[in-house]
């Protein structure tokens, strides 16, 4: 009976350990971690204004663990680029829980900053952009208000008509002097 219980507890004490292993990294990881590419895409609501560049943040209004700190680092992030810097320069907060308030999207993510935009988006319209963002998410087990949920950030650049996701940052806390860097660079394209 012990020897069961005792491998029981081990078992218990393995799968543990793998979950955390395998889920930490996605809170708080070190050094650069970003992908660089040109993925064309067409979908409508992104770049639908005069910014040529858009730091892309998916979440839900009112999620506390992920998106307030993520959400206030962007913020820092935003509030320190120069005035030129911010006429080419948006951000925008995608809420994949399509929420019954339309505007509670505009709502949370103007609580971080009054340039922020937040975006509703329909489910199929959201099936899309999660397809081509590569954005994971799910109704939380533990608790269903919430949603566990990737929390990369994304630029995407648009020239003339054309839209293209082109670097996603999967590290936190972020590396705002290398994305800083990126922008510049596509900016000077």
């Amino acid at each position: 009976m012990r020897q069961k219980v005792f491998l029981s507890l081990m078992l218990l004490a393995v799968i543990l350990i793998s979950v955390a292993i395998t889920i930490l990294p996605t809170f708080f990881t070190t050094g650069i971690s970003r992908v660089e590419l040109k993925q064309e895409f067409d979908l409508p609501l992104v770049l639908n204004d005069k910014k040529e560049i858009k730091l892309i943040f998916f979440g839900y209004s009112g999620c506390i663990d992920i998106c307030t700190p993520r959400l206030i680092s962007i913020a820092k992030f935003y509030s320190s680029l120069s005035p030129e810097l911010k006429q080419h320069v948006g951000v925008e907060f995608l809420d994949i829980s399509t929420p019954e308030d339309k505007t509670l999207p505009t709502q949370f993510a103007q609580y971080f900053n009054s340039d922020f935009k937040g975006i509703y988006l329909p489910k199929d319209v959201l099936r899309n952009y999660t397809k081509i963002f590569s954005v994971y998410f799910s109704k939380s087990l533990l608790d269903e208000t919430e949603y566990d949920h990737s929390s990369h950030l994304y630029i995407v650049k648009r020239t003339g008509d054309k839209k293209e996701l082109r670097y996603i940052y999967n590290s936190y806390p972020f590396d705002f002097k290398q994305i800083k860097l990126d922008i510049e660079e596509l900016l000077n394209e």
